[in-house]
């Protein structure tokens, strides 16, 4: 018989262990402890709160952080805050993040939240909160940087707070104290710049609307964000500020500076939409009003004045001022930075072709060049290119005779890839300089320009000095110079390049082998690397096999299909019934490896610019496919290949970088020349109709290039539907 004390304490029992089990269960949670950053309670209204934030885990498996911070409305904008009592403070910035933003991300991977190192985060209280009443307030963070959680977040503890009245005696202090640590110091203080932010005070005003001049400095950046962060009855006082400096002659009025000034003016509590039909309805009164001031300005301010006036161009709508603002920045372009004169020439050129800009664009095209070889967007070769460009344009044989003095030596001061406009030519007298010097030299960014030079304007001459270059022991770093050498010899002489492309794509010492076709294929293209090519595809070496199928894919022809399908069905037989390793890789197996090759040999077949792919071909490589990564990327490349077929050419006005190439884009084919291009549209049937997509400013590069390749589509009988300008 049961005692009647048994079921009691069997559920007492069991109510103690669901106890036990929950309290666990909170006890395996992180923590946060929020705490200010001097342990100090007690702030004036204007008077900045850094909190520290402090992250602990109960165990080193189960959480991971992301442990940066870049403040409010950045890529690690985690937080967001319970203030108590509702009333007496506000979000200074609601207006400002009311605006649709394209954020972007590096895609960093969390690491673990490890309970023996607690991560450590400041942040300013003040991006989030105003206080604008004194009194005793209640915070409380709610942080979202922790995975593993649910959507509740990660709460902290409450921070009490005691908020007093910012009285004048106290604010002349504390900006007296931000004013020496932004003197004295030999860089921004951040502290500082934040303290300034916050105070609130006329004066803060004025000395904020003073550092805007340097739109792209930080301080700058700051103080736009205080300006727009004041409370409603404060913005007149900015706004009258910043009308003050308009009329200053050596103040310059940067884009950040006209774009602070028309959001003031929007009003508080707007949507998205309404915000851009406030700033576009001010920013046209604004711009004459910013444009009467030019005349006025010092040389150096007058120079990025107009270069804001270019950026808010659309008021640019009559010929009279259209011709006013050539003559501005023909006048002040020397006075520019290296960028801002880039973005000119490549996007503003329609305003500033005229023989009046030929003496800056000599000056500029004289210039040393000082990171020799740069091949970043705004590298100094990158600005002598586009100005020889353009002074090529205007005085071809001027140009030319300036660029042939500066490459004629066995030190050239430009590549070939900062002279794609230069017809090429063959130039025997320097051929042999170039060669004994790319022979000679093992400094890389030389090697580059020599070697470069020697393939585009060559004759066949030094292919002696190739093989013997070929024939050095590799060192370190001088892939793309062996690249080189033997895209010369594909050029002049594919009997010598054969073997020792062979030779080159064994020998994995060299480490080349992984990039070698593509890298040769930048300055040459010829049948024997599609020959070696589809050798390379039974290599063993999966980089090699890459190599080859990116090589195959952009200048592949109808002959190699055959070889990559008989490829694609090898890998295929290899993985079948083995998706899930595919997709799930152990220990040993490399994360892409297999997958990658099974992507682009599918993507080969898919978007070759050899054939075109139709809808047979599409079902045979879609079902062949195996694991769900492959499958899902093949089916997004052909998602592309639907009608009606979008065009995306390039965008003559971006400053990519002169070793960067753009592709002509259509469907799910990436053309990298305008004659592969051309031939790519001939595949399509008769009758085809395109789409042309634009993403950039249409200048007068641009519509000559949709010009150009609008007659392509009218010669091969199909037609390129263009957007309404």
């Amino acid at each position: 018989m049961r005692s009647p004390l048994t079921r009691p304490y069997t559920l007492g029992l069991a109510v103690l262990i669901l106890a036990a089990s929950s309290l666990s269960a909170q006890k395996l949670r992180p923590t946060l402890d929020v705490q200010t950053a001097t342990g100090q309670t007690t702030f004036h209204i204007g008077e900045r709160i850094a909190l520290k934030l402090i992250f602990t885990s109960p165990n080193d498996r189960q959480y991971r952080i992301a442990p940066w911070s870049n403040g409010r409305g950045g890529e690690f904008d985690f937080e967001s805050f319970d203030v108590r009592p509702s009333a007496g403070w506000s979000d200074p910035l609601a207006t400002y993040f009311a605006q649709d933003f394209l954020k972007t991300g590096h895609g960093w991977s969390w690491p673990p939240l490890l309970k023996s190192k607690p991560v450590e985060l400041s942040i300013d209280l003040n991006q989030w909160v105003r206080f604008e009443q004194p009194g005793d307030y209640r915070v409380k963070v709610v942080s979202h940087r922790v995975s593993g959680l649910d959507r509740s977040g990660l709460q902290s503890n409450v921070l009490d707070l005691h908020v007093l009245p910012a009285n004048a005696e106290w604010q002349d202090a504390a900006l007296k104290r931000v004013l020496q640590q932004l003197s004295s110091s030999g860089s921004v203080s951040e502290g500082a710049t934040a303290d300034l932010r916050y105070l609130a005070t006329p004066a803060a005003i004025d000395v904020m609307t003073s550092e805007l001049r340097e739109g792209y400095a930080f301080i700058a950046s700051e103080c736009s964000m205080g300006l727009l962060g004041l409370p409603s009855s404060m913005r007149d006082l900015a706004i009258a500020s910043m009308n003050h400096r308009i009329d200053e002659p050596d103040f310059p009025i940067s884009p950040l500076f006209f774009g602070t000034l028309s959001l003031l003016h929007v009003s508080a509590g707007s949507t998205a939409e309404s915000i851009r039909q406030q700033r576009r309805a001010f920013d046209a009164i604004l711009w004459p009003t910013v444009f009467s001031s030019i005349e006025k300005k010092q040389p150096l301010a007058r120079a990025e004045t107009v270069q804001t006036m270019l950026g808010y161009g659309r008021n640019i709508s009559t010929p009279e001022i259209q011709s006013q603002m050539a003559s501005l920045l023909s006048a002040s372009f020397l006075n520019l930075d290296d960028r801002s004169q880039i973005d000119d020439l490549r996007q503003h050129w329609d305003l500033l072709r005229s023989p009046g800009i030929l003496p800056a664009l000599e000056t500029l095209a004289r210039r040393p060049t000082a990171n020799y070889g740069g091949a970043g967007p705004y590298s100094t070769e990158d600005l002598k290119s586009a100005a020889f460009r353009r002074w090529y344009e205007l005085d071809p044989a001027e140009a030319r005779s300036e660029i042939l003095s500066q490459i004629g030596s066995a030190a050239p001061s430009l590549s070939s890839q900062a002279l794609t406009f230069l017809p090429a030519e063959p130039l025997p007298r320097f051929e042999l300089i170039w060669a004994e010097a790319f022979v000679r030299t093992t400094e890389q960014l030389q090697d580059d320009t020599l070697g470069s030079l020697l393939i585009k304007f060559g004759t066949g001459a030094a292919t002696a000095q190739m093989i013997a270059k070929l024939n050095q022991p590799p060192t370190p770093y001088s892939c793309m110079s062996r690249a080189l050498a033997l895209a010369y010899l594909v050029r002049f002489s594919p009997d010598d390049a054969r073997p020792l492309l062979e030779r080159e794509i064994a020998t994995r010492e060299t480490e080349c082998n992984d990039s070698l076709l593509r890298w040769v294929s930048e300055h040459v293209t010829a049948p024997v690397l599609n020959e070696v090519a589809v050798e390379a595809l039974n290599n063993a070496d999966p980089g090699t096999v890459q190599d080859a199928l990116q090589y195959l894919k952009l200048y592949g022809t109808q002959s190699d299909e055959k070889s990559i399908w008989d490829r694609y069905v090898k890998w295929t037989r290899t993985w079948s019934g083995k998706a899930d390793i595919l997709d799930h890789p152990g220990p040993g197996l490399v994360a892409c490896g297999e997958v990658c090759i099974g992507e682009d040999l599918g993507t080969a077949l898919l978007a070759n610019q050899g054939w075109f792919a139709d809808q047979t071909l599409i079902s045979r490589v879609l079902h062949s496919c195996v694991g769900k990564q492959v499958c899902e990327r093949l089916k997004e490349v052909v998602r592309s290949a639907a009608p009606p077929y979008q065009v995306v050419l390039p965008d003559t006005a971006e400053p990519l970088g002169i070793a960067f190439t753009q592709s002509y884009n259509v469907a799910q084919y990436a053309a990298v020349s305008r004659d592969l291009f051309e031939a790519k549209i001939s595949q399509y049937p008769p009758g085809t109709k395109f789409v042309l997509f634009r993403s950039g400013p249409v200048t007068g590069d641009q519509r000559k290039l949709e010009g150009e390749v609008e007659a392509i589509f009218e010669k091969n009988g199909m037609s390129l539907e263009k957007p309404v300008s």
